[in-house]
Order: structure tokens, then sequence, then C-alpha cells
């Protein structure tokens, strides 16, 4: 396996201790349920089995006899299948379970990476969600909550910007610049490229 599809793997799993328990539990779920079952079709065959036993206790019953290899055929034949059955599905089930944790694990790592952003001063415009994540809504809340912040940087900086001409009216030119300067700095926390985590990890993880 070379590096980039490990690298794939490894980012799918991006919260691996929560996601690994869930598939976990999801697969000894399934598991017992198909354990429970099986043993029910064994009992239920073996009860069948045991009829067809008895009448072939007679050896000139040539019928009994060939139902009874039959059965005994059937048996292992239904033992093997129950057993594959039962890995299948527990395997399918956990693979299923990290691929619906992960459509959740994603958008959530997303909005982590933007919230330490925000943290850090970076207000950059947010890239939307896929199609096949979930959160949607809960998605949708902090993307409001994050545009009410830019825009709140975008009016901070017109109004520094303001009071810098008129403080360099009043002839106080050093004031003005340090004014000038601040709403450089909130202009430059809206730029979308500052402090965003690369795109291949981004696109990768989400």
């Amino acid at each position: 396996m070379n590096a980039s599809k490990r690298r794939r793997i490894r980012n799918f799993l991006i919260y691996r201790e929560h996601q690994v328990r869930y598939a976990a539990q999801m697969a000894a779920v399934s598991a017992v349920l198909t354990a429970g079952l099986g043993a029910l079709i064994w009992r239920l065959d073996a009860e069948a089995s045991r009829v067809v036993d008895l009448r072939a206790m007679d050896p000139g019953d040539g019928e009994a006899q060939a139902l009874k290899a039959a059965f005994a055929r059937g048996s292992w034949q239904l033992t093997v299948g129950l057993i594959g059955f039962g890995v299948v599905l527990t395997a399918v089930l956990a693979a299923w379970q990290i691929v619906t944790t992960h459509k959740v694990a994603g958008p959530l790592y997303f909005v982590a990476q933007q919230m330490r952003r925000v943290r850090d001063g970076f207000l950059g415009q947010l890239r939307p969600l896929r199609d096949g994540d979930l959160l949607h809504e809960f998605f949708a809340s902090f993307r409001e909550m994050h545009e009410s912040l830019r825009e709140r940087a975008r009016r901070e900086a017109a109004t520094f910007a303001r009071l810098a001409d008129r403080v360099e009216t009043a002839g106080l030119a050093s004031e003005a610049a340090e004014l000038r300067a601040l709403a450089k700095e909130r202009e430059a926390s809206l730029d979308e490229n500052r402090g965003q985590p690369s795109s291949a990890a981004v696109s990768d993880t989400r």
C-alpha cells in the first residue's frame, strides 16, 4: 500500500478512538444477533436430523440412509454458511459504521479547524460541506456565527480607517498610522487563505 492510500485511510478515521469503538459495538451487536439466529436454525436442524436418525436405525431402509447422509452434509454446509454469513455481516456493518461516523467526524473536524482559525484571528470564507456529510443544520448555525464575525471585522476595519483619516487631519500622524495598521489587520483577517490548513489535508478529511 503506497503512502497516499495509507494517508487516505488514516484521514478517513479522523477520530480513530471513537469511530473504531462505534464500529466495534456494531460488530459485536451483529455478531450476537447472528449467533442467536444461527443457534436457533442449528437447533431446528438438529431436531430434524434426530428424527431422520431414528428412522435410519433400520439398516434396510435405503431411503432413510440416504436422507441421513444428506442431512449430515446439509448440517456441515449450514454450519459453514452461518459462520460465513456472520463474518461477512459483521465486517460489512463495521465498515458501514466507519463510513457513517466519518460523515459526522468530517464536519466536526472541519468546524474544529475553523474554530481554531477564529481563535487565532483568521476569518476567511468558509467552504461548504460535502453533500454526503451530515450535520448540515449544525454547520449552517456555525456559518451564521462565522459570517457575523466577518461582518463585524469589516465594520471595524472601515471604522479604524475613518478614524485614521480624522486623527491624521488633527495632526496626530503616529496615532493615525497605528489606526491604519489596525484597519489592515482586520482586513487581512478576512483573507480566505491566511491560516488555512493545506488543501490536501482539508480535502482528505472532509
